[in-house]
């Protein structure tokens, strides 16, 4: 396969869930290939292309201090690959006419190129496998292979949403059901959805809803009395209410926004309060929850620890 010459286009923050992402774009062409990476490379990469002057050296600095120290020098970077979503990459050094690769992760090598300007390069099976093109307002297109695949695919038989669910999340959909029949209510809404969010205990959401005010112990009675109490808002409809349905469609995109396969617990919470109507909206609205402090501390306690960088 070819390596394809790609500049650093920009690096931008989400201002929804706060990671960073360096844009590559292809020299010659109009690929562009996204990759996330921490606000520490970010900053790292950043300081030097913004010419920012740092009064000791970074990590980076002193990486290529120890290569030139030796005579050596920087000839290239290159993403290598992709494999299980997570990006490889190498640092190619030359010593004498001695090369040697040096395996690490994307954004450590784009921070060691753009410190001695070395070309940075992408493999051709790396770009077929995860580039795009941007709109004239920098949003993310599809390739016209993939316009074929989506053409090809519609004559199959698509996935409902709820087939994105994970087990876990089918279980809390399950709870819900179980939790609208124990209170004698035919609909479903959303404060059972909320209900059974806070019992399914010993998980990453249960752990956000305590850090953000809930008192698991007390909840439930809490939520079952707004339930009572809000009663007229939802329970005009058998079945699932229209807010849970809402918030089923926005759990997929929040889930295929952050990268998951599947729709988890934590996205059927930020489903809860995006779709801001229902009980479980009003209730985590009083306890001055929003989207962006849900966000927050899914990162401090999930994304962090289990973002795949290499």
């Amino acid at each position: 396969m070819a390596n394809i010459e790609m500049i650093i286009d920009s690096i931008r923050v989400s201002l929804m869930n706060y990671q960073r992402v360096v844009i590559l774009k292809e020299k010659k062409g109009e690929r562009y290939l996204p990759c996330w990476i921490g606000p520490a490379e970010a900053d790292a990469i950043a300081v030097k292309m913004q010419d920012v002057y740092v009064p000791r050296p970074l990590t980076h600095d002193f990486c290529l201090a120890i290569v030139h120290a030796f005579k050596g020098s920087v000839k290239h970077v290159i993403i290598s690959d992709l494999k299980n979503d997570t990006f490889y990459a190498k640092v190619v050094l030359e010593s004498g006419r001695k090369q040697t690769e040096i395996d690490c992760r994307p954004s450590d090598a784009l921070a060691v190129a753009v410190r001695v300007g070395a070309p940075i390069f992408a493999d051709e099976k790396v770009l077929g496998k995860a580039a795009t093109l941007l709109d004239e307002e920098g949003k993310p297109t599809t390739l016209p292979s993939e316009k074929i695949t989506a053409v090809k695919d519609e004559t199959e038989k698509k996935p409902s949403q709820l087939e994105m669910f994970s087990e876990s999340s089918q279980d809390v959909l399950n709870l819900a059901e179980e939790e609208a029949k124990r209170l004698n209510h035919n609909f479903v809404g959303t404060g059972h959805l909320l209900l059974a969010l806070v019992k399914k205990k010993l998980t990453i959401t249960s752990v956000v809803l305590g850090n953000v005010g809930f008192d698991l112990a007390k909840a439930p009675l809490e939520i079952e009395a707004s339930i009572n109490q809000q009663s007229d808002i939802e329970s005009t409809e058998v079945g699932l209410s229209s807010a849970v349905k809402k918030t089923i469609e926005l759990s997929v995109m929040e889930a295929k926004r952050l990268g998951s396969r599947k729709v988890q617990p934590e996205h059927i919470l930020i489903g809860l309060i995006r779709q801001d109507k229902g009980v479980a909206a009003n209730v985590l609205k009083n306890l001055g929850t929003n989207t962006e402090r849900i966000y927050i501390e899914l990162i401090r306690l999930f994304y962090q620890s289990t973002y795949k960088q290499q």
